[in-house]
């Protein structure tokens, strides 16, 4: 009896950081429905392109590409396929995914090291930070891939005996990584490889056996997923595993948090005492990646891991190694035994305090409103399929998931010279009163929303002068010509 009421007491526990992390991702969206960042609404545009079919990007008008995190985009296009989400309704898809990213990680650490270990990185999961930069659950983007998939890759791997169902499971995730998001792959590469000659040095023969299957598995996955990359290091060579990115961000510990950032070095201390190969991989993991971000910050060294999507899979290591630090306060001797349980709750209130405030100050942008969206649905439902928009190149990113049409322009486009000259012109011809007659028919453009200019944390009013163009909804113009 004394048994089934701590396994209801445990999954009372779990429910309710499941619902936590559920509140804290739906969170921004409390009066808002849309998407929050640029990335997500290019996946969800990806995504739908490949259920519908387009042979033509809606970005840029050329051809229509997969892109390298084809994994993801299918993912995303079967649940579009199954489902038909609007797009008030993406933004429960992350949500969900935080919740598996909690079940993983507690099954993960339940296995590794116990019950209440779990328990306590599973809610440190349920409070990992989200902002525009490093991602985090709050957003629909692939490298979350990595709060669930990297744990149970790790279960695989760390998994008692050389089994067959293991390795295959291993291999299913390692090359469904690689396919899906590659510097979340990399990290997970990273850390097989740490385990690999953890095994490989080891003085059991049992573990050398194991480094074969390892290594074994780790080469066949990159040989598989070989053609994803053959046609970007083709094109780029090396340029396609360096990346410039310089937004440097605050010290780790103010964004994960300074009470789980203790917890960690705390963790890091005592499992350091430990001669577990598995415990060892997840604390010399963790200690690269910090390197990784380290020199980055240094030197501006950015190669194979991109240096904003380091942290999500830093955090879910340090996760796992502070849950075991917090869990030591629960280790004093009687008759102080009492006295750790009372600060090991104390510690989680204080940690569960500070960063659901931190949550609730984040700021995210908002490229549409509600009027947007309901203009971008009338610019759907009535015109032709095959026209080119023109409006604000920020908004042009949620209008083409939304309205299924190609747009002339669309930031942020990556280092493009080509792209911000597009850009340019937009601006040019918004700011000229959409006066620019020329300019619309050279580039084959019909349709013009001029509602209003955004630059993120600038909006700028459009006046339209133009008597080319007809006003046929709200601040939604079409040009005379094209309606002959």
């Amino acid at each position: 009896m004394k048994v089934r009421s701590r396994i209801d007491r445990d999954h009372s526990l779990l429910l309710a950081i499941m619902i936590l992390a559920i509140s804290l991702t739906l969170y921004p969206h409390l009066h808002y429905p849309f998407l929050l960042h640029v990335d997500e609404w290019f996946h969800v545009a990806v995504a739908k392109e490949i259920v519908l079919g387009e042979n033509i990007d809606w970005y840029s008008g050329e051809e229509f590409s997969i892109w390298m995190e084809r994994g993801w985009h299918f993912l995303l296009a079967t649940i579009y396929f199954l489902f038909k989400p609007s797009a008030t309704q993406w933004i429960y898809l992350p949500a969900t995914f935080h919740v598996l990213a909690v079940l993983s990680i507690y099954y993960f650490v339940v296995k590794l090291f116990g019950k209440k270990e779990a328990l306590i990185s599973a809610l440190l999961i349920a409070l990992i930070p989200s902002n525009v930069t490093i991602g985090g659950p709050v957003f629909l983007i692939p490298v979350n891939l990595s709060l669930i998939f990297i744990p149970l890759a790790l279960l695989f791997a760390f998994g008692e005996g050389s089994t067959l169902r293991n390795y295959a499971g291993l291999f299913a995730i390692t090359t469904f990584l690689l396919y899906a998001h590659p510097p979340t792959a990399v990290i997970l590469l990273l850390i097989l490889s740490i385990y690999f000659l953890l095994n490989l040095f080891s003085k059991d023969v049992l573990a050398r056996e194991k480094a074969k299957f390892i290594l074994l598995v780790m080469f066949l996955s990159v040989l598989v997923s070989t053609p994803n990359y053959l046609f970007y290091a083709q094109e780029k060579g090396l340029e396609v595993a360096k990346f410039d990115f310089w937004i440097y961000l605050r010290a780790i510990p103010y964004i994960y948090g300074v009470i789980p950032a203790l917890f960690f070095i705390v963790g890091v201390y005592f499992l350091s005492r430990t001669r577990s190969k598995e415990v060892w991989t997840l604390l010399l993991a963790s200690m690269l990646l910090a390197v990784n971000i380290f020199i980055f910050t240094k030197f501006g060294v950015n190669w194979l891991i991109y240096y904003s999507r380091t942290f999500i899979p830093l955090f879910l290591l340090m996760s796992i190694i502070a849950g075991y630090g917090f869990g030591k306060l629960t280790e004093l001797e009687k008759p102080f035994k009492w006295i750790g349980n009372v600060l090991l709750i104390l510690a989680l209130i204080a940690t569960v305090f500070f960063s659901v405030n931190a949550h609730l100050e984040t700021p995210y942008y908002h490229l549409i409103d509600e009027k947007d969206y309901e203009n971008f649905l009338w610019i759907k439902e009535n015109t032709d399929e095959d026209i080119t928009v023109l409006l604000c190149p920020w908004k042009a990113r949620a209008f083409a998931p939304i309205a299924e049409r190609r747009v002339f322009t669309v930031r942020p486009v990556g280092p493009s010279p080509k792209r911000e000259h597009a850009n340019e012109q937009a601006w040019q011809f918004f700011n000229d009163n959409c006066t620019n007659t020329s300019f619309l028919v050279e580039n084959n453009i019909s349709v013009v929303y001029a509602k209003l200019l955004v630059d993120l944390r600038v909006q700028l009013p459009v006046e339209c002068r133009n008597e080319e163009l007809v006003e046929v909804w709200n601040r939604t113009y079409v040009l005379k010509r094209s309606l002959s």
